[in-house]
């Protein structure tokens, strides 16, 4: 228990997990709000300045279109002075004429009637008959507050409306007046609203509060609001006087129409004048008493298209007749807080689509879906009577879902997709620019590197998906270990790099390393309930800010050493270690620029003198500029001759010299360079032998040793290439003799033992090198086909000093003989260990005793003085 309270109290708590969590959330999130908030912002901007009123104008007008019905008003009739009226009977009408017009009206009793003309001096005779008839109480006169135009002192002020209208910018008619002030500072009435005020005298319907009331006048069913100079879509509009939306019922045209011929001729049905509303106005084209208006954009032709000034308080006076009996909602704008909301919504929703939805096909789909979405709530807004602009909305939203995408390319490019953390991108080139990693408050810098072993194994065995998963756990195990300042990154598939900023010294850094690998140590549990443990290998360095880079290398450098030797425990950057590394990789630079320049990769040329002669004694008879084989003769120890040659490799370095091959054969086995290059020395070690044969008779049945690599062994194409360097040199099988390290043999022993038998196939012989040294089992030798084994070196040099070593030599040679092979003593440097070797019954030796390895002309020199010893 006291064991479990200890752990408990180590391990971060369900806020803390939750906290550090949140906060990469907020990190990001913040960023994408800071980008939100600054597409709203340009858009207020431009809103502002009113570069989106056009487009919201051209918005409303396709709205207005759309909603507009063909239905014809019965209660509206239009006495329109058309233009065969005006040839009839002339412009302007006289007075004598209109009041003969008004009295024929009024036989047919209509409720209102409305006079759309001038009448403030006299034209021709009659003015006292049409006083006579503007004295009736059905008629409203009109005025013109503009330039104080007003008919004749007897229409009081009740029955007397103005004809006024304001337009916009676009020359288009959106907006009508209800009042306005005249320029006595009195309050006027429009013609229209006289016209609809008088109609519902009989129902008791009228306004119920004054013109100045701030929160509107209500006429009936509906309560009418002012708008404001930025109401809509408008930007910074007169609002002068008391002005609503002007809602058109019908297109241009389409109301009930009269011509004053008709009616003084009385070719009309008298029911269409009884109870109605008649205005009586010119929309005869030549006068140009015409607005353009909603429809107006979609056509060409100003006679059809554009209405006549008595048609549109016409539409006014049926709009207010509607409001009036709730039959129609009077125009509604919402608050520009509201608004802003309302679109700031809109481009949030299209951010977080782009910057969630990761398969284009889904955020196609998306995008199109809230375009539409944003295409019917407007309709169905319009729908309502209520104008929402939405063309800087959609402009928002453009401009987002470009910043968005630019910002996610830029983040995924910067970030590793499944766990969100900084790639290598940033790590190493962007983050050593950053300054306040350079503060001076940060003086100090701890880094660690980790890389998970064997996962390429859990992604082979249990899928890239359960791979993908484990990584994402390991994430927030890492996230859960580290403070808010601390820096994590995923710096390859399985590696991730860790800065902690201003560490007081190394051993808190060691502190945050042990951490992170106790974090890992815990099982990961699968969606079956299975249980996987991974092992990370950590590197950890400690040093200034300023050199982060070199820090990273640095703790990069300790982690490879930290899986080299299979290390749990985190390494710390040793310079020394680093130095080796460098050296190392070095080495294998120049050895493949060596293997270039001698050019390994291609099989050798060798040419004949005229006598069929080898020129073995010339220079180029060896590897080539860079790469030489010598030769070690191998002694019968019977007879004293040699018996033999082992090829050995040797690199002549440009710059260092003779390079050792126990320095450069691991790296050329590491870089996979031991094939081409061993296939070469085998060549030229075939080619050779078959040569010193031919010129030196006596040594016909000589052997050549070539040791074999491990890498060689396992290669695919082994057998072939054996067979090709056979034919290819003319050498006797018998006279080859392969050697393999006995450690090489027991690796994989039954794919061994199949590869020997194939190579056992070509009578070539085989050896096992360093035999004594390995692990090998008695129980497998005898399977092996091998011909001999070769005593290491290090018994031989301690035979003399050594009872137990002679023991060892001696139960080797018996186990070779009993066996049936050779036994080869190598590393012979005394004549009392090449007594000693003869007494214990050794077949063969080598060593510095006979002669150290040899460059091919001495060889052939020292088989033409038939040494003996």
């Amino acid at each position: 228990m006291k064991r479990l309270r200890q752990y408990l109290s180590t391990q971060p708590s369900l806020w803390q997990l939750r906290h550090r969590r949140a906060t990469h959330k907020i990190r990001l999130n913040g960023s994408l709000l800071l980008l939100n908030l600054f597409v709203i912002l340009v858009m207020i901007l431009l809103r502002t300045v009113g570069s989106f009123e056009m487009g919201e104008l051209a918005t409303f007008d396709a709205a207005m279109r759309r909603a507009s019905q063909s239905q014809v008003d019965p209660r509206l009739v239009i006495l329109e002075i058309s233009e065969d009226d005006i040839e009839r009977y002339r412009w302007p009408l006289s007075d004598r004429k209109l009041a003969e017009v008004l009295a024929a009206l009024q036989v047919h009793t209509p409720r209102v009637i409305g006079l759309d003309l001038y009448r403030n001096v006299a034209v021709g005779e009659g003015q006292d008959l049409l006083n006579d008839q503007l004295a009736a109480e059905n008629l409203i006169a009109i005025e013109n507050i503009a330039t104080s135009l007003t008919p004749s002192a007897n229409v009081p002020p009740e029955r007397l409306g103005f004809n006024d209208v304001v337009i916009d910018r676009d020359q288009v008619l959106r907006r009508h007046l209800l009042f306005a002030k005249t320029q006595r500072g009195e309050t006027a009435y429009s013609l229209g609203l006289r016209v609809a005020l008088k109609y519902l005298e009989p129902e008791d319907i009228g306004l119920e509060a004054a013109p100045s009331h701030p929160d509107g006048i209500r006429l009936g069913e509906s309560l009418l609001v002012p708008l404001s100079s930025s109401a809509g879509g408008y930007h910074h509009i007169d609002d002068s006087g008391y002005q609503i939306f002007l809602n058109y019922s019908a297109r241009p045209g389409q109301v009930q129409r009269l011509s004053i011929g008709e009616l003084l001729d009385e070719e009309f049905d008298p029911q269409l004048l009884r109870d109605r509303i008649v205005l009586i106005g010119s929309t005869a084209p030549s006068l140009r008493d015409l607005f353009a208006t909603p429809f107006s954009a979609t056509e060409t032709d100003s006679h059809h298209v554009k209405m006549p000034g008595v048609e549109v308080h016409g539409q006014m006076v049926q709009q207010l007749l509607g409001l009036a009996f709730g039959q129609q909602r009077p125009w509604r704008v919402f608050p520009t807080t509201i608004e802003l909301l309302w679109g700031w919504s809109w481009i949030i929703l299209v951010m977080a689509l782009v910057w969630r939805l990761r398969r284009p096909e889904r955020l196609l789909g998306g995008l199109v879906l809230a375009g539409l979405g944003l295409i019917l709530v407007e309709q169905g807004l319009f729908a309502m009577a209520i104008w929402l602009p939405g063309i800087w909305v959609r402009w928002g939203m453009v401009l987002g879902i470009v910043l968005t995408s630019i910002y996610r390319l830029t983040h995924h490019f910067l970030h590793d997709r499944l766990t969100g953390l900084p790639n290598q991108t940033v790590v190493y080139q962007m983050l050593p620019d950053w300054r306040f990693w350079r503060s001076r408050r940060q003086n100090s810098l701890g880094a660690v590197v980790l890389d998970l072993n064997r996962f390429k194994a859990v992604n082979a065995c249990l899928g890239y998906q359960t791979g993908d998963r484990i990584l994402i756990d390991i994430t927030k195990r890492l996230q859960s270990a580290l403070q808010p300042s601390d820096y994590l990154a995923r710096t390859g598939a399985d590696e991730f790099a860790i800065f902690l900023p201003n560490p007081p010294h190394l051993d808190a850094v060691m502190e945050v390393a042990a951490q992170l690998r106790r974090r890992l140590k815990r099982p990961f549990i699968l969606e079956t309930g299975q249980p996987v443990f991974l092992t990370a290998s950590f590197g950890v360095a400690f040093g200034q800010q300023r050199h982060q880079c070199l820090l990273l290398d640095d703790a990069n450098c300790a982690m490879h050493r930290a899986k080299a030797l299979q290390l749990s425990q985190p390494v710390i950057f040793d310079a020394q270690v680093q130095q080796q590394a460098i050296a190392t990789f070095q080495l294998e630079l120049d050895l493949r620029e060596s293997m270039s320049h001698s050019q390994v990769y291609l099989p050798p040329v060798h040419d004949t003198d005229e006598e069929g002669l080898t020129d073995s004694n010339l220079p180029h008879s060896e590897l080539g500029d860079r790469f030489r084989v010598y030769y070690q003769p191998l002694v019968d120890l019977r007879s004293g001759e040699i018996a033999g040659f082992e090829a050995l490799l040797r690199w002549q370095h440009p710059q260092r010299g003779m390079v050792s091959p126990a320095e450069f054969i691991p790296v050329a086995e590491e870089t996979g360079a031991i094939i081409p290059l061993g296939a070469w020395v085998l060549h030229e070690a075939c080619y050779q032998m078959q040569a010193w044969q031919s010129q030196f008779p006596r040594y016909a049945n000589s052997i050549i040793s070539v040791n074999l690599s491990p890498y060689q062994l396992q290669s695919p194409d082994l057998k072939q290439r054996l067979r090709d360097i056979l034919s290819e040199t003319g050498l006797d099988p018998h006279c080859l003799k392969l050697e393999i390290t006995e450690s090489a043999v027991m690796e994989e022993i039954q794919t061994t033992l199949e590869i020997l038998h194939d190579l056992k196939a070509l009578d070539v012989k085989l050896g096992i090198d360093d035999f004594g040294t390995g692990y090998s089992s008695l129980s497998y030798l005898n399977r092996f086909p091998v011909n001999t084994l070769k005593i290491d070196r290090s018994f031989v040099w301690r035979m003399e000093d050594s009872p137990q070593d002679r023991a060892i030599i001696r139960t080797i040679l018996e186990l070779a003989h009993t066996l049936g092979l050779d036994a080869i003593a190598e590393g012979v440097e005394t004549p009392e260990q090449l007594a000693q070797l003869r007494q214990l019954g050794c077949d063969i030796g080598q060593g510095y005793w006979f002669a150290k390895p040899l460059p091919a002309p001495a060889a052939a020199q020292l088989l033409a003085r038939r040494p003996g010893w």
